[in-house]
Order: structure tokens, then C-alpha cells, then sequence
């Protein structure tokens, strides 16, 4: 690896070496796992704060120190052990009521631990439709969230990595049971989807006149002119392919106006 690096404070872990059956299959599961920079060919990785190699050597088994690295979703983090070659040990335990734990393996059996804080409670709406692949390319057009699932019966959308909306064809149970009692009645009387802090406000205007989204209420201000700078953004009111009004609001202070 030729990149640069601030040299590690004293006592701080700056050079790792690790074991490895084949340098590919390490590189590729640290690569999905903790978003570590590979080289292979140089069987070379840098990780925040670190640099290392990937050793092939038999007489070296596997154990020695435990380290632990924090990952962002402990949820995303044990998927990509299980795609790319390594074994999650036992289930996730919490800590301290603050953090969750995991401990893996990696494709030599190299053991990890995995660390990831606890969130609050966070919204994660869930809309039942009709045809969740055009609702999906709905909201994927119109706003630019990402499939993480797809499929005819249910979806999940992000925004920057996180979820913000699930979909989920209303005639099907799952293991759940149905997730409306009348899949044919009326929706969405007194809940509005709502997506702020958009950056491009003006082109999901844009996009949602070349969908043909239906407009509840056109583009304004929130509050109107003279009603002060609380929260200065701007907002336009649609209905989406199963009739759920979405709000869809600029960044708060967008449109602040000066005393």
C-alpha cells in the first residue's frame, strides 16, 4: 500500500498482521465487512487508523488477541460476514444497555468482534400497496432512495444507507398475517408520508410532474409569506400510485427569509 499515514500515537495499534487460508477471500470479506481498502495483489489492507497484511503462513493458527471494530448497522455487518466466507458465532448480545455484540469469524477463522451502538427508536414507515415494484420505482425515481430487497411482495428503501420506507403488497400474509384488514379500502386518511431535508427540492418538483403524480397542494412555503422563519422550507403535497399523500419538504431554513 502506498498511501500515506499519520504515524500512531504511542501505545496505539499501528501495523496488524493477520492470518489468511487465501488473501482474496480475506481481502473480500474485510472489504464488505468493515469497508476496509484492499490490495490483494500486495495481500496489503488499510483500515481507519491502520495499516496491515495478510500472512498465508500454516504454522499460524488462528486466536491470540480478540480485537473488536465498530461497524454502523450490526445488521448489515453479520449479512456481509455470512456472503463473504465467514461464520457468526452466537447470537448478538447487548452490553451495557449501550452498545450491541457479535462475535465472527473471518474466512480463516480468524476471530473478530463486532460493535454497534444503540439507537433510539426511529421511524421506519411501512405503506401497503397494491404493486410494490411501481411503487418502489415510484419512490426510487422521484425522491432517489435505493432497493435493499425487491420482489413483487414487499421492499425496502433507503436513503444514504439508512431505511426510511418499507413496502408491502397489502393481499399478502407472510408469516405475519395481512398488514391491512381490507386491502381494498381507502388509504392513508389522516397519515401523511413525509420526506424533508431534500436537497434538490426544485427537481423532485421536476420529477413528480414527469411521473404524473397527482398534486394535493403545489409547491409553498411553510409558513406562507410572513409568517416567520419557522421552519422556512419549502413543501409540495402529492399523492403517490396508491393514493397516500407523500410531503416531500426541502431543508429546514431553505427558504428563510431576512428581517
Amino acid at each position: 500500500m502506498t498511501t500515506p499515514h499519520t504515524r500512531p500515537a504511542h501505545g496505539a495499534l499501528g501495523y496488524l498482521q493477520l492470518p489468511a487460508r487465501d488473501v482474496a477471500e480475506s481481502a473480500a470479506f474485510y472489504a464488505a465487512v468493515l469497508g476496509w481498502r484492499t490490495d490483494p495483489r500486495s495481500a496489503g489492507f488499510e483500515a481507519p487508523g491502520l495499516i496491515g497484511q495478510w500472512i498465508v503462513d500454516p504454522a499460524l493458527a488462528p486466536g491470540g488477541p480478540l480485537p473488536w471494530f465498530v461497524v454502523e448497522s450490526l445488521y448489515d455487518a453479520l449479512r456481509a460476514v455470512e456472503a463473504h466466507g465467514g461464520t457468526v458465532r452466537r447470537a448478538p448480545w447487548t452490553d451495557g444497555g449501550e452498545r450491541r455484540l457479535a462475535e465472527v469469524d473471518d474466512p480463516a477463522g480468524n476471530r473478530l468482534g463486532l460493535v454497534a451502538a444503540l439507537r433510539t427508536a426511529r421511524p421506519q414507515t411501512l405503506l401497503a400497496v397494491q404493486d410494490v415494484e411501481s411503487s418502489s420505482a415510484f419512490y426510487q425515481e422521484l425522491l432517489g432512495l435505493v432497493s435493499d430487497h425487491g420482489g413483487p411482495e414487499y421492499e425496502r428503501l433507503l436513503a444514504d444507507g439508512e431505511l426510511v420506507l418499507q413496502l408491502h403488497r397489502a393481499d399478502v400474509g407472510h408469516h405475519h398475517g395481512p398488514v391491512t384488514a381490507d386491502p381494498q379500502a381507502p388509504v392513508g386518511n389522516g397519515v401523511l408520508v413525509w420526506f424533508g431535508e431534500v436537497s434538490d427540492f426544485d427537481g423532485v418538483v421536476a420529477k413528480a410532474a414527469a411521473l404524473g403524480a397527482p398534486v394535493v397542494r403545489a409547491p409553498h412555503r411553510n409558513p406562507p409569506e410572513g409568517g416567520g422563519n419557522g421552519p422556512a422550507h419549502r413543501e409540495i403535497w402529492l399523492s403517490d400510485p396508491d393514493g397516500y399523500t407523500v410531503v416531500v419538504a426541502s431543508a429546514d431554513g431553505e427558504a428563510w427569509q431576512p428581517a
